[in-house]
């Protein structure tokens, strides 16, 4: 069974297979600088809205592996307008409380498998976030609960820290949405393809190589190189952040099992696996 695939920009990933999807850390807003720093952040409903219309199929999750707000400020608006249920820490759940959404999340617990049906299946890996930014600027805690959006920028918390595992189509995909892991947690799991967070790559030891070693995916699909502040539609060239090298990342993973293919995608082209 074909499972399809799209690049959404920073850790956005879209997988859908049989006119089911899965959504996991879906920003389309991509804020820019000034707002980042001064401001706080409006969701961009004609961005949301031209993703949303591009969707074909019946959107079954969307997932958040950690509430930094480059990878959870459009899930209050997309749990709305898609009526779509929502997966993630208690940080998460926080988020959509204070957005009007009570009990719109599932509060997920490490390594819990949630069978979504008899062909889609869910499970959070306890990780680590990488060190891109200095540690001071990791945010960590939880979204405060007493918070009335909009927020800005460093109220956006790290909350608890997953890689998500989705189990679709036949296939296993692990999304690694920032450079860093726990190795013990990766121990007993594997996949097929692996989506792996560039920005920061050579700060964590023996990142990407030991994740690929320990989870033996075919194929890793390079996400979270692009700069999340600057725009990005179909055909238009990618800008890479300052901390990423692309370039230097996929000749890094190759060497991290043999024959693996590293397969970098355009953003909102559909790829299939």
């Amino acid at each position: 069974m074909t499972v399809n695939l799209r690049w959404l920009g920073t850790a956005g990933v879209e997988l859908s297979c049989d006119g089911q999807v899965i959504l996991i850390d879906p920003y389309l807003s991509r804020t820019c600088k000034k707002d980042i720093l001064f401001h706080a952040l409006i969701p961009k409903r004609e961005a949301i809205k031209r993703y949303t219309d591009s969707i074909e199929g019946k959107v079954r999750a969307v997932i958040a592996g950690h509430t930094h707000f480059d990878h959870v400020l459009d899930i209050p608006a997309l749990a709305r307008c898609l009526d779509a249920p929502i997966f993630g820490s208690s940080s998460l759940d926080t988020l959509l409380s204070i957005s009007g959404l009570p009990g719109k999340t599932t509060v997920c617990h490490p390594q819990e498998r949630i069978i979504l049906d008899s062909k889609i299946a869910i499970s959070m890996i306890p990780s680590a976030h990488g060190l891109a930014l200095s540690r001071l600027l990791l945010l960590k805690g939880d979204i405060n609960p007493r918070l009335t959006p909009p927020l800005r920028t460093h109220q956006y918390r790290l909350g608890a820290m997953f890689a998500s595992q989705v189990e679709m189509g036949g296939l296993t995909f692990l999304h690694v949405g920032s450079a860093g892991y726990v190795e013990k947690e990766l121990e007993d799991h594997r996949c097929d393809v692996l989506f792996l967070c560039v920005a920061g790559w050579r700060k964590w030891p023996e990142y990407p190589q030991r994740i690929i070693e320990m989870v033996r995916p075919s194929c890793v699909v390079p996400i979270h190189h692009d700069d999340f502040s600057a725009p990005l539609m179909p055909g238009n060239k990618v800008r890479v952040m300052r901390s990423a090298d692309l370039e230097g990342f996929c000749d890094h993973a190759k060497m991290g099992r043999t024959g693996l293919e590293v397969r970098p995608l355009e953003p909102f082209i559909a790829a299939s696996f």
